[in-house]
């Protein structure tokens, strides 16, 4: 038998696979299929039999990284002393790839780790340790897997020269340590993943080379950029990559608004139990019927996916930036929508946006009538602008502060986004119901919930200087009116007067 040292944690890791894989099995192991035999097995075993392949095959790998040494070694570039050449490959690299059937990178990985953690001869024709030993060792007992034991080489290879050697080897060790895989229970759970190893990474460069991370902050900097673009089917995509600092800034903006989001729909997943069944139009409008209806309301559950809510929450920094005072730059931007007049009022056409390929349904055209920064150009035959309905149909700003104190922010209910965030929305639609621009007809809506009520049918109302929202019939037979959020400003003046009213009636 060939090499039998060579090959003894090989049989050992074998002899662990056929264990692990007996032990997990409830029932006699089935000669049909291994997929037999996995269906077969207990929850923990499974995860046993996982665990002992994935040591199998880190053993594989370490026999692996040393044939590429040595292989490599036998490459020396000169014609007849050439194995790589002499089968007709320009390097090991390749001939490694084509006799695996995998990458080049992948055989690259291979030569360079085995070059790190080979010996190497003296000048005296003695052998000398391996450039990297602790990274060497963990390799050879099949406790480095080739994607974390590089990550590892790659860090010490690019700070070597800029790092104290102590403190280089101290942190070879330390990376070993914590991410090598023993194949004890209690150690793998505390050995530290590919993401975590990179994380580590990071902080030990910054610790080893403190002169080196301003240059690298600059170099990632200088290769920021953003790209948006529209795509065949009409999405306008976003591509792009931010430098830290930039990155932290509007990863911080979006967390901060999806999480909002999702403590909202936390929230509202509470048990409804405490619906009003059969209650009048005027019980389901008093205050404890409004409490009551916000908790757990499956019509009111949010329907919107993870890169939706990031999608929508990227939209709202935007139009929040659009006519902002804070900003000047942004202050005259608009965006036109340009919408032919009597298509408007057939209420049969589409419209376009300047800049966007892709038509836009008068549906749209309406909800960005309301919008800041967003105008619709209503034109006649051959394009002529006939009124810019911004002006004339926008609710003013002071009217917004007015509908701002009423409802808080978005009036949906539960929805936390601010004032800034929102748009005053027509309930009845300025072009098809000829609605007012007043504050009775007027209700704060953010554009997730703008576009439900106009998507999915509900009817707005406000009553008693509140706004009702009733969902339609598919949503809730019974079509029961929930309340809209009010300002906690508006609210607490309320109480306060009720207050003071018995107050000044005694006196």
């Amino acid at each position: 038998m060939p090499g039998p040292r060579a090959l003894g944690a090989l049989v050992s890791r074998t002899a662990d696979v056929a264990a692990a894989w007996g032990g997990a099995l409830l029932r006699e192991s089935s000669p049909a299929s291994v997929e037999a035999d996995a269906r077969a097995m207990s929850d923990d075993g499974v995860v046993r039999v996982v665990e002992a392949l994935a040591g199998l095959a880190r053993q594989v790998e370490a026999l692996q990284v040393r044939l590429a040494a040595e292989l490599d070694d036998r490459c020396t570039g000169i014609t007849g002393d050439d194995v790589a050449k002499s089968m007709g490959f320009s390097t090991p690299e390749r001939l490694i790839a084509h006799t695996t059937g995998g990458r080049t990178a992948e055989a690259a990985a291979l030569v360079r780790l085995g070059r790190a953690t080979a010996t190497r001869p003296s000048f005296t024709g003695g052998l000398l340790p391996a450039k990297r030993p602790a990274l060497a060792a963990a390799v050879e007992r099949g406790e480095l897997g080739i994607e974390a034991a590089e990550t590892i080489r790659r860090f010490l290879e690019r700070v070597e020269l800029r790092a104290d050697p102590a403190e280089l080897s101290a942190a070879e060790q330390f990376l070993v340590q914590r991410a090598a895989r023993t194949g004890q229970r209690v150690a793998v759970c505390t050995a530290v993943g590919a993401d975590g190893l990179a994380l580590l990474v990071k902080r030990l460069e910054a610790q080893l080379d403190p002169d080196g991370v301003k240059p690298r902050e600059d170099e990632l900097r200088a290769r920021r950029g953003l790209t948006v673009w529209q795509d065949r089917s009409g999405m306008v995509r976003v591509r792009g990559a931010l430098d830290p600092v930039g990155g932290a800034a509007l990863r911080s903006a979006l967390d901060g608004l999806v999480g909002a989001e999702l403590h909202r729909a936390r929230d509202a997943r509470m048990p409804f139990g405490a619906r009003a069944r059969g209650a009048t139009d005027a019980e389901s409008t008093s205050a404890g019927a409004a409490e009551l209806a916000v908790d757990g309301d499956p019509a009111l559950a949010e329907q919107r996916t993870i890169a939706q809510l990031y999608a929508d929450a990227l939209v709202d920094l935007a139009r929040h930036g659009i006519g902002c005072r804070a900003m000047p730059a942004l202050r005259q931007v608009t965006v036109v929508a340009r919408v032919d007049l009597e298509a408007l009022v057939a209420d049969r056409g589409s419209a376009t946006i300047d800049g966007i390929e892709q038509p836009i349904s008068l549906d749209s055209v309406r909800e960005l009538v309301t919008s800041a920064g967003l105008s619709p150009l209503l034109v006649g035959s051959g394009e002529e602008p006939l009124r810019l309905g911004r002006a004339a149909r926008l609710f003013t700003p002071a009217q917004k502060l007015a509908l701002a104190d009423r409802d808080g922010g978005c009036a949906w209910p539960a929805c936390s986004r601010p004032p800034s965030h929102t748009e005053a929305h027509h309930i009845a639609w300025w072009g098809r119901d000829d609605g007012s621009t007043d504050l009775d007809n007027g209700v704060l809506l953010c554009s997730h919930h703008h576009h439900r009520v106009h998507d999915d049918g509900w009817r707005v109302s406000i009553r008693d200087g509140r706004s009702w929202f009733v969902p339609p019939a598919y949503l809730d037979p019974e079509q029961l009116p929930r309340p809209g959020n009010t300002s906690i400003d508006r609210e607490f003046r309320r109480r306060l007067h009720e207050r003071r009213a018995p107050a000044r009636a005694v006196a």
